[in-house]
């Protein structure tokens, strides 16, 4: 049991980035606000349904390919969820659900995306490079840090994948989604001397492949982007000035009650500190 009389640690200022990784470097094109809350101020967000979702069938994914094709099945796979959610449960997501029966109809719920996967493509026909590979390199004087879905070989093509338990928004809107894995790809060349071919976003719940080519080029270009970011980033944390950058996407962020674009608004209660602050 935790003493309640000690005294917390407060978080260590950060003065500059050590690490980046394509997420952060996401959020930070996205929204600068919302790069603070999550990397500089560490501010927890709630837990929901649908992150318990994706981190349970992102590990059920995984182990599907420590099985021999022949058993890569979709009851294999809802074994595999069923285990994945027993060892999470009680760790990362306790009491996320009021009662037995809510978390059973989010588990039926769960297996039926799931099993969308075997729409997209058939896990037998081959066996990944790598899978949930920790990324951890220079590029120039910036350190980018990661952990890539998946990675295989199709042909004579390198391609990257990356799992999304969500739904796929029109495919103009996906575009965006591509940059973590450029920033990825760029760090697999980096790594491999290879540059990979393909990137690709499989869609879950409303099944849907979104695929784009890669070239040096392209990798090239994403290398300077992620080099203007460090140093935006690095001037911000400098300054103290993080602005918000209000979009649709705002509607969604756990962090809008305290966003100081909307201090305006009448809003819900902030959510809980970080730990330690």
């Amino acid at each position: 049991m935790t003493d309640q009389t000690s005294t917390a640690q407060p978080i260590e200022p950060i003065t500059e980035l050590a690490t980046l990784s394509p997420s952060r470097a996401s959020d930070f094109k996205t929204c600068p606000q919302l790069f603070k809350f999550r990397a500089i101020d560490k501010i927890p967000e709630p837990k929901t349904i649908y992150q318990a979702r994706g981190t349970t069938a992102h590990l059920a994914l995984q182990r599907l390919f420590d099985l021999p094709s022949a058993d890569r099945t979709p009851d294999a796979l809802f074994d595999l969820f069923r285990s994945a959610w027993t060892e999470l449960r009680d760790s990362e997501y306790p009491e996320l659900f009021e009662s037995v029966e809510d978390e059973r109809a989010w588990g039926i719920e769960s297996l039926t995306v799931i099993a969308n996967y075997f729409s997209m493509e058939d896990p037998a026909a081959f066996d990944p490079l790598d899978r949930e590979l920790d990324m951890l390199e220079d590029l120039g004087e910036m350190t980018i840090r990661g952990i890539l879905d998946r990675m295989e070989e199709v042909g004579d093509d390198l391609v990257i994948t990356d799992y999304k338990s969500g739904k796929a928004p029109p495919e103009r809107y996906a575009i965006p989604a591509f940059f973590a894995l450029k920033i990825y790809a760029a760090l697999i060349r980096k790594r491999t001397g290879r540059t990979p071919n393909r990137l690709r976003l499989m869609y879950l719940t409303n099944p849907t492949v979104y695929e784009v080519p890669v070239t040096d080029s392209q990798l090239d270009a994403v290398e300077r982007k992620v080099k203007a970011l460090w140093d935006a980033i690095n001037r911000a944390i400098a300054r103290e000035q993080f602005p918000p950058k209000v979009s649709r996407l705002c509607d969604w962020c756990s962090y809008k009650p305290m966003c100081p674009a909307f201090a305006d608004e009448v809003v819900t209660p902030e959510l809980p500190t970080a730990v330690g602050t």
